[in-house]
C-alpha cells in the first residue's frame, strides 16, 4: 500500500520554464514601478520624500511575498533608479548626492531580501503540507479500501460457515422428504421439522449479519432488539441455551447504546469460540440511575489478569467501557466459567 502511494505522488506537473517566470516577473517590477511613478507625479507626492519611499515599500512587500526574491529585488532597484532620477534633486539625472539616498536603497534591498525569504520559506512550509495532506488522504482510502476489502472477506466466511451450509442442509432435507413421502410419512415429516429448523437458523444469521452491515439501525430497532438477534443465532446456529433477561429499551445516548451492544456481542463472540459452554445468562436491567450489562457462561473461563497476545476483545470492551464513561469488571477463573458487567449511568435529566 506505501508502495502505491508512492507512486501516487511521484508524478508532479512539469515545472513552468524559468526564463518565463523571469521575463514575467521582470515585467510585474516594471509595470509596479512605473504605476507608482506616474501616481506620486500625477498627485504631486514627490516633496514629501517619506511618503515616496513608503509607496515604494509597499511594491517591493507585495513582489517579495506574491513572487519572490528576484522580483522584489528588481523592484527595489528600479524604484531607486525612479525615485533618484524623477524626485531628487538635480531632476532627471542618476546622480546620488547625499548618504540618505544610498540608506534608502539599503532599505528597499532589505525590505525586499528578508521578505522573499520568509515568503519563500512560507511558501514551501505550505508546500509540505499539501504534500504531507495528500499522503494522508491516500492512505486513508487505501485503509478504506483494505477495511473494506477484509470486512467483504469476513462476511464470506460467515456466510460459508452459516447460511450456505444452512442451505445445503435445507436442500438434502427436502430431497429427503419429498423421497420418504410416499413410503415414510414419518421419515418426511422429521426432514421437514430439520428443514424448518435449518431455516429458522439461517434467518437468525441473515438477520445477524444484516445488522452488522447497516449499524445504524441499531438506533432505530434499539439496543433490546438488537441484543434479541444475537440470543437468537446463539440458540439456532451454535445450539446454546441462552437466557435472555431483557428489560424495556433504556433511555440512554446511542453511543452507549452501541458501546453495550459491542461490548455484549464481543463476550457472546469469546464465549463461542474459547469457552466452549452449554449455557449464557445475557442480562439488559436497570437498577437505580444506572444501567447494568452482564453477560455469563458456564464454560471454561480464564485468567482475567493473563495476557493473551492477538486477542484484543478484552481490551477493544475496557477500552469501549471508557469512551462512554461506563464501569467494566471481568469475573473468570480455570473451569467456573466467566461473568463479563458493564455498567452506566443514565443522565442526569433522564434519572429524574
Amino acid at each position: 500500500m506505501m508502495k502505491q502511494v508512492q507512486r501516487s505522488l511521484s508524478w508532479q506537473a512539469p515545472p513552468p520554464s524559468r526564463w518565463k517566470r523571469y521575463l514575467v516577473d521582470s515585467l510585474l517590477a516594471l509595470a509596479g514601478v512605473v504605476l507608482v511613478t506616474g501616481l506620486i507625479a500625477a498627485t504631486q507626492l514627490y516633496p514629501r520624500i517619506p511618503t515616496i519611499t513608503l509607496i515604494y515599500l509597499l511594491i517591493v512587500l507585495a513582489l517579495a511575498s506574491t513572487r519572490g526574491l528576484f522580483s522584489a529585488i528588481l523592484a527595489s532597484l528600479l524604484s531607486f533608479v525612479a525615485f533618484d532620477f524623477f524626485f531628487v534633486i538635480p531632476f532627471y539625472t542618476l546622480i546620488i548626492p547625499r548618504a540618505a539616498d544610498l540608506f534608502t536603497l539599503v532599505v528597499l534591498l532589505a525590505t525586499a531580501i528578508i521578505t522573499g525569504q520568509l515568503a519563500s520559506a512560507l511558501r514551501r512550509r505550505a508546500e509540505q503540507a499539501q504534500q504531507r495532506e495528500r499522503e494522508i488522504r491516500l492512505l486513508y482510502e487505501k485503509a478504506q479500501q483494505l477495511a473494506a476489502l477484509q470486512e467483504r472477506q469476513r462476511l464470506a466466511r460467515e456466510l460459508h460457515d452459516s447460511v450456505s451450509q444452512a442451505l445445503y442442509g435445507i436442500s438434502l432435507g427436502a430431497h429427503t422428504a419429498r423421497e420418504s413421502l410416499a413410503n415414510d410419512p414419518e421419515q418426511a415429516a422429521a426432514s421437514i421439522d430439520y428443514v424448518l429448523a435449518l431455516t429458522q437458523a439461517g434467518l437468525a444469521e441473515m438477520r445477524a449479519l444484516i445488522f452488522e452491515l447497516r449499524p445504524e439501525s441499531l438506533e432505530t430497532e434499539g439496543l433490546v432488539a438488537a441484543l434479541s438477534k444475537q440470543v437468537a443465532v446463539l440458540r439456532t446456529r451454535h445450539q446454546l441455551a441462552v437466557d435472555a433477561q431483557l428489560d424495556a429499551e433504556p433511555n440512554i445516548p446511542f453511543e452507549q447504546k452501541q458501546a453495550l451492544y459491542r461490548i455484549a456481542q464481543e463476550a457472546l463472540h469469546n464465549i463461542v469460540k474459547h469457552a466452549r459452554a452449554t449455557s449464557v445468562v445475557l442480562q439488559l436491567a436497570r437498577q437505580a440511575d444506572t444501567l447494568l450489562l452482564v453477560v455469563r457462561d458456564d464454560g471454561c473461563g480464564f485468567d482475567p489478569d493473563a495476557s493473551f497476545p492477538g486477542h484484543l476483545g478484552l481490551r477493544s470492551m475496557r477500552e469501549r467501557a471508557a469512551k462512554v464513561d461506563a464501569s467494566f469488571a471481568i469475573e473468570s477463573a480455570p473451569g467456573q466459567g466467566a461473568c463479563i458487567e458493564a455498567r452506566v449511568a443514565f443522565p442526569v435529566e433522564r434519572a429524574r
